[in-house]
């Protein structure tokens, strides 16, 4: 058995050594050019990593990496790129969002603000949410949790408050119109449909996830909203925000065990690690150390997770960064 899950380990000291191994796996992919893995997949690739190396101490690595993304990534209208064929679809906001959050952390501002101003223009003032298309702009227009979120905690990084009480306000919105809540999450408005109960069976997954699956659901959605609420609650001290946190996170308590140890389950540990820190209540600490003793579990020899459909970098970078969002707010054993 791997070292940092023998047993006698505690919680900080197993979620530290996993964290450091993922992130021993991606400095080996940093290039000399100080840009990250294969040149084909840009952004597909590096939208995550800044962030994973600056909370795992790596900083020098993490600032080269702006510094790549400056000169190569950045586009003058605040788009990231090289964006291969793939990364074109609906989620093309939320892979930016990553990019803005690790360039602020990391004190590279043109990068952040610019990136944010971008996003801004998938921003449906109306809603308060986010538009999940690259090009469609209408009352038609597809709006997804994730996607939406994830704007969200960019709006939160970069300072527009507003923007991110806004999102608060879709979520809002978006729970008030659940037929079935918490036995399903249905994670998909638009401004002329309202929530979506009745998808094309062949694309289900994208629209609910069903909390006793024993298959591959979009289990991120009730984690990405609870844990981006809690920070809302934060910047704001307005306790509607946490308590609809709660509402979330109640979907994630009765979910499978399948569900709870899919590598999607991560945003579930980071959002009931942010609840523990922020109400105390011993529930959320067990459920996120549930989740993350899953996640060390599944850590390769590596130091890598093996994310769907080939994407190792991608899920080895988001990995890396909730494992540190536990050791920071449940590593200590109590006692």
């Amino acid at each position: 058995m791997d070292v940092v899950t023998r047993a006698g380990s505690s919680t900080g000291d197993r979620y530290r050594s996993a964290r450091n191994r993922g992130a021993g796996y991606l400095l080996a992919r940093l290039r000399a050019d100080g840009g990250f893995g294969p040149k084909d997949r840009g952004v597909s690739d590096y939208y995550k990593v800044a962030l994973a190396l600056h909370v795992s101490g790596e900083t020098r690595a993490a600032n080269q990496l702006c510094t790549w993304i400056r000169e190569h990534g950045l586009r003058p209208n605040g788009d990231f790129g090289p964006r291969p064929e793939d990364m074109l679809g609906y989620a093309y906001a939320y892979y930016n969002s990553w990019v803005v959050i690790g360039a602020q952390r990391l004190g590279h501002y043109d990068i952040a603000l610019r990136g944010m101003d971008f996003l801004m223009e998938f921003h449906d003032a109306e809603t308060g949410g986010f538009y999940s298309s690259p090009t469609e702009r209408s009352a038609e227009t597809l709006q997804d949790i994730w996607v939406v979120c994830g704007a969200g905690r960019a709006a939160l990084a970069t300072g527009r408050i507003d923007v991110a009480v806004g999102v608060g306000r879709w979520l809002r919105d978006l729970m008030r119109q659940q037929p079935n809540f918490p036995k399903q999450l249905y994670g998909v408005m638009s401004r002329s449909q309202g929530l979506i109960t009745d998808p094309d069976p062949a694309d289900e997954i994208r629209y609910v996830c069903n909390m006793d699956a024993e298959r591959d659901q979009f289990f991120f959605n009730p984690g990405i909203s609870a844990g981006l609420l809690c920070r809302i609650y934060q910047a704001t001290g307005d306790s509607e925000w946490l308590e609809l946190a709660k509402e979330f996170m109640r979907a994630a308590e009765i979910a499978s065990d399948y569900l709870l140890r899919l590598l999607r389950a991560g945003k579930v540990a980071w959002a009931a690690s942010n609840l523990y820190t922020l109400t105390g209540e011993e529930r959320y600490r067990n459920l996120a150390i549930r989740v993350g003793d899953s996640i060390v579990e599944a850590q390769n020899q590596e130091g890598a997770w093996d994310g769907l459909a080939g994407m190792v970098n991608d899920a080895t970078a988001e990995m890396t960064y909730w494992l540190d969002q536990l050791y920071q707010h449940v590593g200590r054993d109590p006692g």
